[in-house]
């Protein structure tokens, strides 16, 4: 790489984001490396940053900075590893969409789940998807098995698949020594039966629950309107008696978004989870007629006020657009490690394209379950999923955090109208809430400077 273009990489890879009073956060996500400057500062910093690598000698640098050329930070980074090696799946996972069925009527539900005709996955295609991943982790060398559960209804709805398929796949792994981990997405309106199953042979799990009772039962209320709490708080304190690990996943409305430091006070004086992952409603589904948060201001404020609840209860909150301590080109590793089937046995790429009745199904459906084939997978299609990384995204270009969202989730950026991806209205909220992120982790570091370490992402059950 020449000097100039050097000089180029370096300036791409440093950002100054204004703050108050003559303030600039001073960030260079590649390097995790954080810290407030003034606008004098700022200045010098660009003027170092142009210059080629000889006057960058440590001994021109003024002293004051020298601890910035002792971190590198006047070279340009390495960008992230691509998490996905010789362009092929590295199945190590299969997830079940096992029903489109509920025993909830949330206000908010992206499948609308319970609307349509029954759909249920017949044993036959959830034993052939544990099978194919089976034999894929024999051929790539993986030894730890992930099943997990999901899609557009409650999993514990096709309760007689759901067990056979824990127990079957419980016999594979350990006929051939390797871990497994078992998990899922669930509703926690059980049955005494059903939540002793769960606590007894899943390893963890993602409960939706949104906090105050009331708010619960209004939001995600059972079907005939009756209430959701009494029994999803029941689960919710039988996993804390358990000891089993598990996160809370919140839906954020209008209605409740000013309510949410109070839910999650809630919750952390109550519960045990061990995190908390909070989202703004996205318009779709039942949400589409529902009222949605239409300030991201509102939804950003409420969990900046809601952050430090959690963390005196060592409770970690998120969001899944601000992640600091993911440094990644994808958003999400689901194309890549998982193999996620709906209840007809298609082969979807997202979490949240859950049958063929969503109107992006053309786009991230791959594959389909045939009985005398097995998974056909369709390679053109599962490729172009391959190639949506954020360093090809024009609208993430000159973004501070786009390693760490890496574009934001596929479905939520999809556009139809032109066939590609978007910036939507949740990259203000990733972008502010990253920028608070940053902020607390510099006034919490030696010297207000930010050294931070990073993660790969995995599966997004966002």
């Amino acid at each position: 790489m020449s000097e100039d273009a050097s000089a180029q990489s370096l300036l791409r890879q440093l950002f100054s984001i204004p703050l108050e009073d003559n303030r600039h956060l001073v960030y260079a996500p590649l390097k995790r490396l954080a810290f407030i400057a003034n606008g004098a500062l700022v200045n010098r910093l660009y003027d170092l940053t142009v210059r080629t690598a000889d006057e960058l000698k440590a001994e021109t640098v003024p002293s004051e900075l020298r601890f910035l050329a002792d971190l590198d930070f006047f070279t340009p980074a390495s960008l992230p590893d691509d998490d996905l090696p010789g362009n092929q799946t590295r199945y190590d996972a299969v997830i079940l969409f096992l029903t489109n069925q509920c025993n909830l009527q949330c206000t908010y539900c992206y499948a609308r789940a319970g609307e349509y005709e029954s759909r249920s996955m017949p044993w036959e295609i959830a034993q052939a998807g544990i099978d194919h991943v089976l034999r894929e982790m024999d051929r790539n060398g993986a030894t730890h098995f992930t099943l997990g559960f999901h899609g557009g209804g409650e999993p514990t709805m096709n309760w007689p698949v759901l067990t056979r398929a824990v127990a079957y796949t419980r016999q594979e792994t350990d006929r051939r020594g390797w871990g497994l981990s078992v998990s899922g997405s669930f509703n926690g309106y059980w049955s005494e039966t059903v939540r002793r199953t769960i606590i007894d042979t899943f390893t963890d799990l993602s409960l939706s629950f949104d906090g105050l009772p009331e708010i619960q039962s209004r939001q995600r209320p059972a079907r005939g309107n009756e209430g959701s709490a009494e029994r999803v708080i029941d689960t919710l304190r039988a996993l804390d008696e358990a000891e089993m690990p598990y996160g809370i996943r919140m839906t954020v409305t209008r209605q409740s978004v000013d309510r949410l430091p109070e839910s999650i006070e809630f919750i952390c004086r109550h519960f045990r989870p061990r995190t908390i992952q909070v989202e703004p409603v996205f318009p779709q589904g039942r949400a589409m007629d529902e009222a949605i948060i239409d300030r991201p201001e509102r939804f950003i404020e409420a969990f900046i006020d809601s952050y430090d609840l959690a963390a005196a209860a060592e409770i970690n909150l998120f969001y899944s657009g601000a992640r600091l301590e993911a440094l990644t080109r994808r958003f999400c590793l689901a194309p890549t490690r998982a193999l996620v089937l709906t209840p007809e046995g298609d082969v979807t790429t997202c979490f949240e394209i859950y049958s063929r009745r969503h109107p992006h199904c053309e786009r991230f459906f791959v594959g389909q379950y045939q009985p005398d084939a097995g998974f056909v997978i369709d390679e053109e299609k599962l490729h172009r999923h391959f190639a949506r990384t954020v360093d090809r995204l024009p609208y993430c270009e000159a973004c501070f955090c786009k390693w760490h969202c890496a574009g934001d989730c596929a479905a939520k950026t999809f556009a139809e109208d032109n066939g590609g991806f978007q910036s939507s209205e949740r990259c203000r909220i990733n972008c502010e809430l990253t920028k608070y992120l940053l902020l607390k982790r510099i006034q919490e570091s030696p010297g207000s400077i930010w050294l931070g370490t990073s993660i790969q992402p995995e599966e997004s059950h966002e």
